[in-house]
């Protein structure tokens, strides 16, 4: 393999903390925005800002001149289309937000598109009927309930007179998610019972319920402020109880790894250093234990720095990276040499500097100067790993001692969001025969990746921007992960999930 695919290869997994995390120190302070005080104003508003972010997309969004995805630039087009039909009917802030979300959630892409940020001057609603919901296997059910009638176990059928699925597509997936991928209709689906405002979702009025072996009962829904006590209930419901990073032995011979950010902050940053040095002192343990358990509850994604090196301590380092750079041989990384993703790029350099990541200064520099050539010669893309000196340069030699085989069971706990580089962690954690996958369905990404932001220009909200496309990435746009171990009980606790997974290994 070559200097210029393996330094590629090393480098998918730091990109998104080089070209995601910086955007948000490199954004300038802004005045709060005024707000319009007429109806009229809010719709003008949202035409104006729909406007813009369909431009400022269709200027820098690699899917532009990506031969691989030829329908992306009517694609961005009928997002426009969806949001300016709505925005006639704007009338205050909380229209202008659904249209934004209507024309990101059209790009069905979580790594493009738009997001509004309203000012803590415009109340922000969160209503509820009393209990909340949430989408297991095939079905809608109450997790939890403060109504009398409504108990925790009881399947919503329908409301006002149409079929729950109908419903979530039509309300929920209009504005947010994917209805194609199942991840989302776990992460996404409760929130048919929430009422945020969006004018263009009324609130339901009445819904069939229904317990086991029961007949279905109609239940009229009162809509109130959701107290902020319930709010413990709705992470719990698609994500159970949250563990801190690191190792901890659920019971003797049951090692739980908890990884629940891969974004972490620099308190998490000292358990994930903690966690590296527990997951060497105890290995000796590790091969001996009857599992080994991959927490991804909550995580979101961030870097994959994180899941490679949990990873290389687990199965050894020079295993995990053959593994990745046979994985990722025919992958290729190309920048979209937009004047705007350029200057983005370029000015990265002296954040790292700043940061003191002097051991990355070479290569983003690289980067930034091959997409100024490309832009300046009229290319569409850089593509990473061309200037093979520069990129055989940094190559260093591997002297690593090889680690004892790990053959203990391997179990990867997947959430419903699981998205980025929290499926990267996937990609490689099921590169090894003795990982099974349990959980709920992933979410999936599209090949476009490290984003930057650009205020729209009322300054409610941003741009999302992504800044790369990966070529034959293995994990195809839109590709999720089944678990081979589905848990579609209501509770997702540490403790069911155990038992999931001791229910499962062999005696």
């Amino acid at each position: 393999m070559s200097c210029a695919i393996k330094t590629q290869v090393s480098r998918l997994a730091v990109a998104a903390l080089l070209c995601a995390f910086p955007s948000v120190l490199l954004a300038s302070e802004q005045q709060a925005p005024l707000l319009p005080t007429t109806a009229q104003g809010w719709a003008e508003l949202a035409r104006q800002d729909i406007e813009a972010a369909y431009q400022i997309t269709a200027e820098n969004h690699p899917g532009m001149a990506d031969s691989q995805n030829p329908g992306f630039q009517q694609q961005l087009m009928q997002a426009k289309t969806n949001a300016l039909v709505l925005a006639t009917q704007v009338s205050d802030a909380y229209g202008y937000e659904a249209v934004i979300d209507r024309f990101s959630t059209s790009l069905q892409d979580g790594h493009a598109g738009a997001y509004a940020r309203l000012p803590e001057s415009v109340p922000s609603i969160r209503r509820w009927p009393g209990f909340n919901t949430v989408w297991r296997g095939d079905a809608l059910w109450v997790y939890h309930s403060e109504q009398a009638g409504v108990t925790a176990g009881m399947q919503v059928l329908s409301c006002d007179g149409k079929p729950v699925e109908s419903l979530i597509k039509d309300r929920v997936f209009a504005f947010a998610g994917q209805a194609d991928q199942p991840g989302h209709w776990w992460s996404y689906g409760g929130r048919l019972m929430l009422d945020d405002g969006n004018p263009f979702n009324p609130p339901l009025k009445q819904c069939q319920l229904v317990k086991p072996g029961a007949e279905a009962v109609a239940i009229t829904l009162d809509w109130r402020p959701r107290p902020e006590s319930a709010m413990q209930h709705v992470q719990a419901a698609y994500n159970g109880d949250k563990l801190a990073v690191g190792l901890s032995w659920q019971q003797q011979d049951i090692a739980w790894i908890a990884m629940p950010t891969f974004s972490p902050e620099a308190d998490d940053i000292k358990l994930y250093e903690s966690l590296f040095s527990s997951l060497e002192q105890q290995r000796s343990r590790l091969l001996q234990a009857k599992a080994i358990v991959l927490d991804l509850r909550h995580n979101q994604g961030g870097s994959s720095y994180w899941s490679v090196q949990v990873a290389s301590a687990l199965w050894g380092k020079k295993r995990v990276g053959s593994l990745r750079d046979a994985l990722f041989s025919n992958t290729e990384v190309w920048w979209f040499a937009s004047r705007g993703n350029t200057d983005y790029v370029k000015s990265l350099y002296d954040v790292l500097k700043t940061q003191g990541q002097t051991d990355m200064l070479p290569w983003i520099q690289a980067v930034g100067l091959g997409m100024q050539k490309s832009l300046d010669s009229g290319k569409a893309f850089y593509i990473e790993g061309n200037d093979s000196e520069t990129d055989a340069a940094s190559v260093q030699p591997d002297t690593t001692h090889e680690l004892p085989t790990l053959q203990v069971p391997v179990y990867v706990i997947m959430p419903g969001q699981c998205a980025s580089a929290c499926l990267d962690a996937v990609d490689v954690f099921s590169l090894f025969e003795n990982t099974k996958l349990a959980g709920a369905p992933s979410s999936a990404d599209s090949t476009y990746m490290d984003v930057r932001f650009e205020p729209l220009p009322s300054g409610l909200g941003k741009v999302i921007i992504p800044n790369k496309v990966y070529v034959n990435r293995p994990r195809a746009n839109g590709q999720y992960y089944t678990p081979a171990l589905t848990h579609n009980e209501l509770d997702w606790s540490t403790q069911a999930l155990l038992q999931k997974v001791l229910s499962d290994i062999k005696p």
